[in-house]
């Protein structure tokens, strides 16, 4: 599903780098990436790295989803949250909020506070995934159990039917 690469664009490539002193002591950690690019697709593709992070580092920070709201001052409402790892691609599918394709997100990553410099590629997952999130199949698996209990009720009469026939046969 995922293996096309024309399917995946690149929204977001950007380094950023911390204040450090004389010493190479962090003095402002790098704050916040909050880039001004909008998604429209429920998956995203993310690798981070870090050239002056030691091999066995492994938490790069974390990723927020945010979604504009007509309420409030913040604009933005906190959506679905998850910590990116260093040196790893990973894929994250976002399936808390319904229509994500009717609603754009933006994202905002808040790396690790002793991080000196980071590098975050995010990319856009724009081929077919179906869209379920978990809403949709919620109400999926409703619809089945639904349809279970129908089935069900149908081959109760039919039982009584044949139960009834066997008692007029044994008389």
């Amino acid at each position: 599903m995922y293996s096309n690469s024309n399917d995946w664009v690149k929204s977001i490539d950007t380094t950023r780098r911390a204040t450090l002193d004389a010493n190479g002591k962090i003095t402002n950690p790098i704050g916040s990436i909050e880039p001004d690019v909008q998604f429209t697709h429920n998956t995203i593709g993310i690798y981070t790295e870090s050239d002056s992070a030691p091999l066995h580092w492994f938490k790069a920070g974390t990723l927020l989803q945010g979604f504009p709201v007509p309420f409030g001052s913040a604009g933005f409402a906190e959506g679905e949250e998850f910590r990116v790892i260093l040196r790893r691609y990973m894929v994250y599918r976002f399936t808390k909020f319904p229509n994500i394709g009717e609603t754009k997100y933006l994202i905002s990553f808040t790396p690790q506070w002793y991080i000196q410099d980071i590098h975050l590629q995010v990319w856009q997952y724009i081929g077919t995934n179906d869209g379920a999130t978990l809403d949709s199949l919620a109400a999926l698996s409703q619809q089945e159990i639904a349809q279970t209990v129908k089935l069900q009720s149908s081959v109760n009469k039919v039982q009584t039917s044949i139960n009834k026939l066997i008692k007029l046969k044994n008389g």
